[in-house]
């Protein structure tokens, strides 16, 4: 008796078989488009960044800790709070919370004009250090609130002047400059955008802290993941996945996620929604941005950097 497979059951199949191979690929962590007709190799790429958004982004909306005690502080209110940041204040993770005398240290790398969240901070009686290069204040101005301005940016490497005119620092090289090894950074965020709002500089600190081993110095870790289409285009789908791989070495360290925000607030649609930004952002010059708030379950040392 011979099989007779209609047009649909062929097409069904093969596309099962292709979201095998994809996915495949992916766990293998090895491009293996090479070995697929000629045909199917254009198709392919956007598979898999579509996939590996995927996980990224299931990743970033299952959290991984409760935080039983939190404040959200700063934020614009003419931006629907943009700028705001969740600190999450057990003792373990906020020494302040106990002990009023604990010399609790801060580090916040890009501000874009507001202060709002590092202030909140300094205000605890934590010493905060805001830094951003790209703002015109003068390097060291001391705020009202306590906060003390650095007009440094962070970089993987010590430059005096990049192609912005703008000076860059490793996190390793500011902690030697500050006088700070030794010390613990209670609260670290990184709010940085790139150029033209493609992308921000938060994998690089991601790497820096995995590589020295200063991931375990830092007691919490804030930042703003900035993820930008056409992820047809092979630079931004590497970065979603370089980004999912550093949060995946970090949680391998005791990190835990316990708070994600969408930042939508630069949209002026109310009835735009993350979702709509994922649909665009794999064939569209679109954006998706997360506050993502995360805890040191592991580890914890004074800041020695490898």
């Amino acid at each position: 008796m011979m099989l007779r497979l209609n047009k649909k059951t062929v097409i069904i199949g093969f596309s099962g078989l292709l979201a095998f191979f994809v996915f495949f690929s992916i766990y293998m962590g090895k491009d293996m488009t090479s070995i697929l007709p000629s045909s199917l190799q254009d198709t392919t790429p956007v598979l898999l960044a579509a996939a590996q958004l995927d996980k990224l982004w299931n990743y970033v909306y299952t959290m991984q800790y409760k935080c039983t005690k939190s404040e959200y502080l700063g934020g614009k209110p003419e931006m629907r709070n943009d700028g705001a940041y969740d600190l999450c204040t057990e003792e373990k993770f906020w020494p302040l919370s106990t002990n009023k005398d604990y010399k609790c240290l801060m580090y916040s790398f890009g501000v874009g004009f507001d202060f709002s969240f590092d202030d909140e901070i300094a205000k605890k009686k934590c010493e905060v250090h805001s830094f951003d290069p790209s703002m015109p204040y003068e390097d060291g101005w001391h705020r009202e609130s306590g906060v003390t301005f650095h007009k440094t940016g962070i970089s993987d490497a010590d430059l005096d002047k990049d192609s912005n005119g703008w000076k860059m620092r490793t996190l390793k090289t500011i902690l030697q400059e500050m006088h700070h090894n030794g010390r613990y950074l209670d609260y670290l965020k990184v709010d940085t955008d790139a150029p033209g709002n493609r992308g921000g500089f938060e994998d690089v600190l991601l790497q820096e802290l995995l590589d020295t081993g200063l991931h375990k110095c830092v007691r919490q870790f804030a930042m703003e993941i900035h993820l930008a289409g056409p992820l047809t285009k092979k630079k931004w789908a590497d970065r979603v996945d370089t980004i999912y791989r550093q949060l995946l070495q970090l949680r391998d360290h005791g990190w835990k996620i316990y708070n994600t925000t969408d930042n939508i607030r630069w949209e002026p649609d109310l009835s735009y929604t993350q979702l709509k930004g994922k649909q665009k952002i794999l064939y569209n010059d679109a954006i998706i941005l997360w506050e993502v708030a995360m805890v040191n379950t592991g580890e914890v040392e004074p800041c020695q950097p490898k």
